[in-house]
C-alpha cells in the first residue's frame, strides 16, 4: 500500500469520525480512442458551521493521463489544469477556486469538466482530491472521487409497469368482437 493511499484512508476515517465529509462525484465518457472526459459534481456534505469550500484540486496520475484541458467550469469558478510532468516527476492537476462564493454545507455544484488522453487499460476511474483554503493553501478535506450512480428504475416499478401493460393489452383484446357474416355490408 502506498503512503498516499494510507494517508487518504486515515484522512477519510478521521473525517467520518468528525462528521465533516465532502465528496466529488464523477462520470466519465469516452470521446473516441484514448480521449476521455471527466464531469465532476461537488457535494458539501458537512454540517452547519463547517467552512465554506472555496477551492479544490483533483490529481491526474503521472503515466496514466496526458493532454489535460478544461472543457467546462461554472461561471463563478476559475479553473485551470497543470499537465503531468515526468521531468519532476509530478502528477497533473485540475485546480479550481470560487471567484465569488464557495460551496456552503448542504450545497451541490456541477459543471466541472476535463478532457484528457488516458494511457491506462480500460476506462479511467477514481482520483485523489483535496479541498483547500485559497488564502493559506492549507488542506481542509481530501478523499477519493466517487463514480456518480446512474438512476435505474427499481424492479418493483418495472414490474408494476409491465403489469399495467398486460392489463391494457388484455382489455383491448376483449373489446374486439368478431363481425358476423350477417353484419357485413356489401
Amino acid at each position: 500500500m502506498t503512503t498516499r493511499k494510507l494517508l487518504v484512508g486515515l484522512s477519510l476515517f478521521a473525517l467520518a469520525q468528525t462528521g465533516f465529509a465532502n465528496t466529488i462525484f464523477f462520470t466519465v465518457d469516452n470521446l473516441g480512442g484514448n480521449a476521455w472526459e471527466y464531469n465532476y459534481t461537488l457535494s458539501h456534505t458537512g454540517a452547519a458551521g463547517d467552512p465554506t469550500l472555496e477551492a479544490f484540486s483533483i490529481f491526474f496520475d503521472l503515466g496514466l493521463y496526458e493532454n489535460l484541458s478544461v472543457s467546462g467550469s461554472p461561471a463563478d469558478w476559475d479553473s485551470i489544469v497543470f499537465q503531468p510532468d515526468p521531468g519532476l516527476p509530478d502528477d497533473g492537476i485540475f485546480d479550481s477556486f470560487a471567484l465569488v462564493v464557495g460551496i456552503d454545507p448542504g450545497e451541490i455544484v456541477a459543471g466541472f469538466s476535463v478532457i484528457f488522453d488516458f494511457l491506462g487499460v480500460g476506462a479511467p476511474g477514481e482520483q485523489f482530491f483535496e479541498f483547500y483554503d485559497p488564502f493559506d493553501f492549507s488542506v481542509i478535506a481530501d478523499g477519493i472521487t466517487e463514480l456518480q450512480a446512474v438512476s435505474v428504475p427499481e424492479p418493483a416499478s418495472l414490474s408494476l409497469f409491465a403489469a399495467g401493460l398486460m392489463i391494457i393489452a388484455f382489455g383491448m383484446r376483449r373489446r374486439r368482437v368478431p363481425l358476423q357474416r350477417s353484419q357485413l355490408v356489401i
